[in-house]
């Protein structure tokens, strides 16, 4: 883009941190069998005590509130406030690289998505349909929709292409791995997930978020191993693979131009 634009780049921060709020939430609801929009208002999960104005500004009410619940003493899951700020990091590098368009909005509702379905897999190991089937079908919309701008509006002929090589590929993956191994190494969150990425990000970025989705999961699935006491179970360790592939897809929303410009030779595509 022609230069920084500070105003643009303060008011996406702070609705990027507003939407890291409503991430957390949802995301804690879902995982739960709650409700995201009952109670209309955000409560402490330990008692249930409405949080006031104070209380729930994003980021700054975990700080204020210094990790603790101000009714009962309850400890504030460090996670809360991280998500807001990795949300609203995110929204500050989205509007340096898309400016102001209807490309960034559609960045910031795919971050937040991106955000709910992790710390729901994070917690249940799932990764639910009613979240990853609409929001491939969004993307889909998204995709047909908005003309080309960096790696957003890849037309609606590689969006649908997209989406069979990420959930179907990842689904021959998971099928051939049963079948060789006798145990299941990927789940059908995950397919349908990169369905999802494929549709909104096209089928070049498919094998770029598979690899750098693995490439983030390896320390962990080796930590999650030692930690339960069988180094020899490695790779087969439980460790959810959602999160993984969402942080690749957001870096490759980001910077996916830089690593195909520098891995294949090819040109950048146009930016605001």
């Amino acid at each position: 883009m022609n230069g920084f634009n500070p105003p643009l780049l303060f008011f996406s921060g702070l609705f990027g941190l507003i939407l890291g709020s409503f991430a957390t939430c949802a995301g804690h609801r879902l995982a739960t069998g709650g409700s995201v929009l009952t109670p209309a208002r955000s409560y402490c999960p330990a008692c249930r005590h409405t949080l006031g104005l104070s209380e729930n500004i994003p980021l700054f009410g975990w700080i204020l509130l210094r990790g603790k619940c101000r009714h009962c003493g309850a400890a504030i899951p460090a996670r809360y406030p991280l998500t807001e700020l990795a949300c609203g990091i995110f929204a500050v590098l989205a509007a340096v690289a898309l400016g102001p368009t209807p490309h960034l909005a559609v960045a910031l509702a795919f971050a937040t998505l991106c955000l709910v379905l992790s710390l729901i897999d994070l917690k249940t190991q799932l990764l639910p349909d009613v979240l990853t089937l609409p929001g491939a079908a969004a993307a889909l919309i998204c995709s047909a929709l908005l003309p080309p701008l960096w790696t957003l509006g890849v037309g609606w002929r590689a969006a649908l292409l997209g989406a069979a090589v990420g959930g179907g590929g990842l689904w021959l993956i998971a099928f051939l791995y049963e079948r060789l191994r006798g145990v299941e190494g990927l789940g059908l969150g995950d397919a349908k997930l990169m369905m999802l990425f494929g549709a909104l990000l096209g089928p070049v970025a498919v094998p770029i978020i598979l690899f750098i989705g693995a490439c983030l999961s390896l320390p962990a699935g080796i930590a999650a191993a030692r930690a339960g006491g069988d180094e020899s179970a490695g790779l087969r360790a439980r460790v959810p693979f959602g999160p993984f592939l969402c942080a690749a897809a957001l870096a490759y929303l980001l910077g996916g131009p830089y690593l195909l410009h520098g891995w294949l030779g090819l040109p950048l595509p146009p930016r605001p």
